[in-house]
């Protein structure tokens, strides 16, 4: 039993990394389930013994990202509780970016212009409540709907300067990126919402 399950596990992991080497060339609505298949080694009834479709699929991918980036994200935050200093917060988005860089590979397509635009705005929903607890210091001073908006804009910056920094990182360190993103976004954010 063991082992048709770890098969099993197998033949899903072949035919998903098949499907990504695909979406991260072409727009998903350029790929097809025999050209997954045919890459991965697979038949048809293979494939759908375990995926409705590739949008299902590629469904499936995005969901473990969201869920993996949040809770990353979440489990830094939660230990900056005690600690708020500059330094606590460096080392976290630190340790949020190198999650980031270890997963380079799906992060760059899932937040590039060809990737699904509904990712980002999922990503965005899971993280601004993090962010609204941990980052913005509520003085009363703001609506809800303007600390949003604050929130919108500078969760959309940081993404994407997170995933500019992949793309090409230059001679920008894990330490450098996390530096910037505190400078630009977390500082600025507590500062904007607490004037």
């Amino acid at each position: 039993m063991r082992k048709r399950t770890q098969q099993t596990e197998r033949t899903k992991a072949d035919i998903e990394q098949a499907f990504w080497c695909l979406y991260a060339q072409k727009p998903i609505e350029k790929i097809t389930v025999a050209q997954v298949c045919e890459l991965a080694g697979y038949n048809r009834g293979t494939f759908y013994l375990h995926f409705q479709d590739v949008y299902q699929l590629l469904e499936i991918i995005e969901d473990r990202f969201l869920q993996g980036m949040v809770a990353c994200v979440e489990s830094c935050m939660k230990r900056l509780s005690d600690d708020g200093s500059k330094l606590a917060r460096i080392a976290a988005l630190a340790e949020v970016v190198s999650y980031y860089e270890r997963n380079k590979r799906y992060i760059v397509v899932l937040l590039s212009d060809t990737g699904d635009p509904s990712f980002l705005i999922k990503l965005k929903q899971g993280l601004k409540p993090l962010w609204r607890k941990y980052v913005v210091a509520d003085t009363g001073e703001h609506s809800e709907q303007e600390i949003d908006l604050i929130l919108e804009y500078t969760l959309t910056g940081t993404l994407f300067m997170i995933s500019r920094w992949l793309q090409d990182p230059g001679d920008i360190s894990k330490s450098q990126i996390g530096h910037l993103i505190y400078d630009a976004a977390i500082r600025d954010v507590s500062l904007r919402v607490a004037q």
